[in-house]
């Protein structure tokens, strides 16, 4: 059976209030593309973090599983069954200014947003 996805028109399955993380791999880090740098994390009391992470699919379990750095790993539920050998990513970002009060992930297959989710806490 395949599976296409040519003019998808994935709708945020987490909630209409909640916007896509941006792929920051194709838009760059607030107009910041290509942008290099290595935070110095000692010491640090809050972090705001925006990063762009590979993601695997268990098709026995039907979850999506990627590890966001610093905060660990998550596994979601698949909106739709994931073709073999797509490509896939998570999208994460804090919600908050400098204290986060939560994180919130869009993932995408083939380059394509197919679910924005909160992970923790709460987003706008």
């Amino acid at each position: 059976m395949a599976i296409y996805m040519s003019n998808c028109k994935c709708q945020n399955t987490a909630g209409s209030a909640e916007a896509h993380v941006p792929d920051f791999s194709v838009v760059g880090f607030r107009g910041e593309a290509g942008a290099k740098g290595v935070p110095a994390l000692e010491g640090v009391l809050a972090l705001d973090l925006s990063v762009c992470v590979t993601a695997s699919y268990n098709a026995g379990t039907n979850q999506i599983c990627f590890n966001v750095p610093v905060y660990g790993n998550y596994c979601v539920q698949s909106p739709i069954p994931i073709p073999i050998n797509a490509s896939l990513k998570a999208c994460v970002e804090t919600c908050g200014s400098i204290i986060p009060h939560g994180l919130q992930a869009t993932l995408y297959l083939n380059g394509n947003p197919i679910l924005t989710q909160t992970l923790w806490g709460t987003c706008p």
